[in-house]
């Protein structure tokens, strides 16, 4: 089901958290004050809207418009490319190496690929038009939601702050990592960023972006993401030293950010298990790809609380969790 319905499920699952931080973001703007006053819900709801709204268009726009760059320049990359082959083979002294070389590079389509990276990302840009379809609407329903609750728990008995508990531990879990991880992916991305343009490479931005977006991927994330701007290093110089020499950059970067600063940041994390991470991100990846990937420690995380508040479940929470320690589980 969670395959068959994906086109449905991952946009609403995307929509929820993009709510979430619409909602944390009115918290924020609810500290502003005008003459004394805080703005009215309605008013903070819109303007958090418009500033995920804004933000996703310009990242957007700038990341098809890289992607178009290197369409277009990708027959000069190749020809630097079949020059640094051609260099290889003559240092070889074998001219039949470089002619395997070429016709492998000649049956890839790197045009074709970039084409389709293009086409992807305006697809993906359709994708955000209808999660922010369901955004709207969750925000609409922000107001009768707290009237559900109260026809759902009329007593306000001990059933409802378990409830309220509940839905107060999964708010807390799923703000703290957002938060913090789009904190130290935004940190690693713009330090990114700024080594890639002193080293002269070419759609920095997009590089950083991709950066950050792998940076939510725990363990292959942050490796693969730097595979893509030294790769690309070499495309633009025909010389392999700059693959090592980028490569070697931004892995500096992440495992300063992801060994010393990060844990600093998150603290005791998401309490799983560094197996059911993995475990994790190969099930979420393998049903919903690369959005599986991202949202995989986050939807655990909900899920180890929830089985944690039921009695048959909690031993299958208590295997999930980093050190048995469920904070919060009802005895």
């Amino acid at each position: 089901g969670l395959i068959y319905f994906s086109g449905i499920l991952k946009p609403f699952v995307i929509a929820i958290l993009v709510w979430f931080i619409i909602n944390q973001l009115k918290e924020a703007l609810g500290k502003i004050t005008i003459k004394g006053r805080a703005l009215p819900a309605s008013i903070r709801s819109i303007l958090a809207f418009l500033i995920i709204f804004i933000l996703t268009y310009l990242v957007t726009e700038l990341l098809i418009r890289n992607l178009e760059g290197i369409a277009a320049s990708m027959p000069e990359y190749l020809s630097n490319l079949n020059e640094y082959f051609d260099e290889i083979s003559a240092l070889l002294n074998d001219p039949k190496y470089a002619e395997h070389l070429q016709k492998g590079i000649n049956g890839l389509n790197f045009t074709g690929v970039a084409s389709t990276l293009v086409n992807s990302l305006s697809g993906f840009a359709a994708n955000i038009a209808i999660v922010l379809v369901y955004v709207i609407f969750f925000l609409m329903e922000d107001s009768s939601r707290k009237l559900k609750l109260k026809s759902l728990f009329p007593k306000k008995g001990k059933e409802y702050n378990k409830f309220i508990n509940n839905l107060g531990d999964i708010s807390h879990a799923i703000r703290s990592y957002i938060w913090q991880k789009t904190a130290i992916s935004l940190i690693t991305g713009i330090i990114s960023y700024i080594i890639l343009l002193f080293m002269g490479v070419e759609y920095a931005f997009l590089w950083s972006f991709l950066i950050f977006i792998f940076n939510f991927i725990p363990y292959i994330g942050p490796l693969i993401s730097s595979l893509f701007p030294a790769i690309f290093a070499v495309l633009i110089t025909s010389d392999l030293m700059q693959f090592v020499y980028v490569f070697a950059a931004m892995e500096g970067v992440q495992i300063i950010l992801g060994n010393f600063v990060e844990p600093k940041m998150m603290g005791k994390g998401t309490n799983l298990g560094p197996v059911i991470v993995i475990v994790a991100l190969a099930f979420w990846g393998m049903i919903w790809g690369l959005v599986g990937m991202i949202l995989a420690v986050p939807v655990t995380a909900v899920l180890v609380i929830i089985l944690s508040q039921i009695p048959s479940t909690r031993y299958m929470a208590v295997l999930l969790s980093e050190k048995g320690e469920i904070a919060g589980m009802e005895d």
